[in-house]
């Protein structure tokens, strides 16, 4: 199992395992105060890129205005890396259990990666009580 203590800068994050520990890594015990949407591209062979992006500020609910173009600044940025992905974090305070609003995040971002032809690599909700996987299950 990968720990946010085996985090090397350019290292492939090629498991479930190895993104939740560069989510617990760029969390880092941390105890939010609002919403803020962290991003990381990773190239084809999933190394993030040297740009990790917080989008402070987020709403409880999907903006479509905020999640188009958010869609199209990725496709943008890694219109030259095919076979790119994006890792997204929603950090917000609250309970651990994902909500319905945070779900609808997901459902956005996946819809908004998926039509720039992007794949999302994972999707983690942060929480004073730490970073999990959020799924639509």
């Amino acid at each position: 199992m990968t720990s946010s203590s085996d985090i090397i800068p350019d290292q492939a994050l090629t498991d479930e395992a190895a993104l939740l520990a560069f989510a617990r890594f760029l969390h880092d015990g941390v105890t939010p105060r609002r919403r803020t949407l962290w991003f990381v591209m990773l190239d084809r062979e999933r190394r993030p890129l040297p740009v990790i992006v917080p989008v402070d500020h987020v709403p409880d609910e999907p903006d479509p205005l905020l999640v188009g173009n958010l869609g199209q600044a990725w496709h943008e940025i890694l219109q030259d890396e095919p076979g790119a992905s994006v890792l997204l974090m929603l950090e917000r305070p609250g309970p651990a259990a994902g909500s319905f609003d945070d779900l609808a995040w997901r459902a956005a971002l996946h819809t908004a990666t998926a039509g720039h032809g992007l794949t999302l690599a994972a999707f983690f909700l942060a929480t004073a009580d730490g970073v999990r996987p959020l799924t639509p299950d």
